[in-house]
């Protein structure tokens, strides 16, 4: 059964790049681009794994990732931190609240997102990566 990704993003060139191997390695990959989207698609869905940035419009990622950890029926869904903001409160916000992975954009390659997806996905936890 395909899984079902969410990509939260707002810089449509972060998601164009990821998206598209995402999509070649079998997942069926959903973009909004801020966190009030974000949060409207998960009161009605229920992705496999979330990839989430925190510095984003209409509500950052750590509120979002606190939606998802306080709803029933999303607080077992996969959370990938996906940013470059790594030092801030928010970022530590996020940690708190459970996220499964975190990784810096600008030093993430394509191999190694799809990696932790697959490891989460597939294997379970993967270690925070700052």
């Amino acid at each position: 059964m395909m899984k079902t990704i969410l990509f939260v993003e707002d810089d449509a060139n972060v998601v164009e790049i990821y998206r598209e191997s995402l999509l070649r390695e079998g997942f069926e990959v959903l973009v909004v681009n801020d966190g009030l989207a974000a949060m409207q698609f998960l009161h009605a869905n229920k992705p496999d794994l979330v990839i989430l940035d925190l510095i984003m419009p209409n509500f950052n990622g750590a509120e979002v990732l606190k939606f998802i950890r306080d709803h029933p029926a999303l607080w077992n869904t996969k959370v990938v931190i996906f940013s470059n903001d790594c030092m801030t409160e928010v970022a530590f916000e996020a940690e708190r609240l459970g996220a499964d992975a975190s990784l810096l954009k600008f030093t993430c390659t394509i191999e190694q997102l799809i990696n932790v997806v697959k490891t989460l996905l597939y294997d379970g936890q993967v270690a925070m990566n700052r």
